[in-house]
């Protein structure tokens, strides 16, 4: 197995010991812990340059306190952080788990998750999955199977649920610690001195399988795991690069942090992200909007974001093997939608989609990208009916609006048909609108054919723009 850690450098290594790495989905962010005392932890950030990683810097005040914090876990966006604390006023236990959020530029005072995350008991070391709605821990709780085991909790209907124990197939007699759930949301990565392994701590992988319960777990294996201990394991969001921690000849002193492409055997599946910029469309001033990633197929919404109000930045991850809408709306503004197609591919290249929105103004429309119909029909497809409903969120919220909505089609074909056709597209919208209780005195409907093209007729990619449906605000 080929392997050949590089140190992150002195941007993020020193001659105290670091370790517990975060990164943010785009690799951008990196947060870790650094013993700035014999014991006193503290996390320091750094980010990425054209040179790599740059001069850290403690985060402060209010993360950091005269108390320890250790392991960290970013939302994929970086907006949001859990983290352990230890021995603060605000804890149940001996160590519990906090959450901060980023407002702008400044994080928020942490909150302690609470029952029936937080016990008695120690709780530590959280990795937050993709979409922000399950976070796995180590905890010494009662119910494990050894010292300490692994358990996860999920946020449902704005609490977080009583934690669940992984099982035998990851928990053994001994300690379980350092989790990590890559981006798939189906490989996990942990430290054990319970199942075999080459020294008293290894690292391990665990896989879900289509059932949804956990594989025995597998040692990473040599040379990453030797017969030193091996404590920790991050990955990037690719799933083809991983962080670890060791102490190495060469080093800055103490335990590093490295760098090193993950073998392909024990990387996780690949998958993908959207990120980019919300911003006034007229001022260009960035805004805070709520972004949603919803899956067409089930319409269960997948993934809930915010952009940061000073930088409008948001970012959403994808998985592979899924059709999803994005939905971008915030208060004052016309939404904006786009379509992901990703139903024939495992994943996807990183994507850019920065938005500019615009206010609620007479003449202004928005292309519904999420509304579906079978060749030449005029029937709405199941899946339109989740974009159909934003517009109905979008008309009880701005009770005073009236729009327009209508249909378009290519060139392609005989006119008077293209017209019929556009004609009934549109009223199937309006008539689905009606049946939701919008009232008909806000709705007018048109099919204006190929009469209308925002692209070039001349290619598919052209005329499939045109192929649309959209609305636009009459009053």
């Amino acid at each position: 197995m080929k392997f050949n850690p590089s140190n992150l450098g002195s941007g993020v290594n020193s001659f105290e010991n670091e370790y517990w790495p975060g990164v943010t989905a785009d690799g951008q962010t990196l947060i870790f812990t650094r013993l700035v005392s014999n014991s006193n932890e503290d996390f320091f950030i750094s980010q990425k340059n054209e040179n790599g990683w740059g001069v850290s810097r403690n985060m402060g005040e209010p993360i950091n306190t005269e108390q320890n914090e250790g392991t960290i876990s970013l939302s994929p966006d970086g907006q949001y952080i859990f983290f352990t604390a230890c021995n603060r006023r605000i804890d149940n236990g001996s160590c519990d788990i906090l959450l901060s959020k980023l407002d702008g530029n400044q994080w928020s005072n942490p909150i302690n998750l609470g029952p029936p995350v937080n016990g008695r008991t120690w709780e530590a070391q959280p990795s937050l999955s993709y979409d922000g709605k399950t976070i796995y821990f180590s905890s010494g709780r009662p119910g494990g199977f050894g010292k300490t085991d692994l358990w996860k909790t999920t946020y449902n209907n704005g609490k977080w649920t009583a934690p669940t124990n992984l099982g035998p197939e990851i928990n053994t007699e001994g300690d379980e610690q350092s989790p990590f759930i890559a981006k798939d949301d189906q490989t996990l990565y942990f430290n054990s001195d319970g199942h075999a392994g080459m020294g008293g701590i290894d690292l391990f992988v665990a896989r879900k399988s289509n059932d949804g319960k956990w594989q025995k777990a597998e040692n990473m294996g040599y040379p990453i795991n030797t017969n030193q201990d091996e404590t920790c394991i991050t990955l990037s969001a690719e799933g083809d690069y991983a962080y670890y921690v060791a102490e190495r000849d060469g080093g800055y002193g103490g335990l590093d942090i490295y760098g090193f492409d993950i073998p392909e055997i024990l990387r996780p599946k690949k998958t993908g992200y959207i990120k980019g910029i919300v911003f006034d469309a007229k001022t260009y001033k960035n805004l805070v909007a709520k972004v949603e990633l919803i899956d067409l197929t089930t319409g269960k919404q997948a993934v809930e974001a915010y952009s940061n109000k000073l930088t409008g930045a948001f970012l959403v991850c994808l998985q592979g093997n899924r059709d999803y809408a994005l939905n971008v709306s915030s208060n004052g503004y016309l939404f904006h939608s786009e379509n992901f197609s990703l139903k024939n591919q495992s994943a996807t290249e990183p994507l850019t989609l920065n938005i500019g929105l615009r206010q609620i103004l007479a003449g202004e429309k928005v292309v519904l990208k999420n509304i579906f119909f079978d060749t030449d029909k005029f029937i709405l497809k199941e899946e339109s009916k989740i974009e159909i409903e934003k517009l109905i969120e979008f008309m009880n919220t701005n009770p005073r609006t009236k729009i327009e909505v209508s249909g378009h089609t290519d060139n392609v074909g005989d006119k008077k048909k293209n017209e019929s056709l556009s004609n009934n597209r549109a009223k199937a919208v309006y008539d689905y609108l009606i049946a939701k209780s919008i009232l008909s005195s806000r709705l007018t409907y048109k099919g204006y054919a190929e009469t209308q093209p925002i692209a070039d007729n001349k290619t598919e990619v052209g005329r499939k723009l045109n192929r649309r449906t959209e609305f636009k605000i009459i009053q």
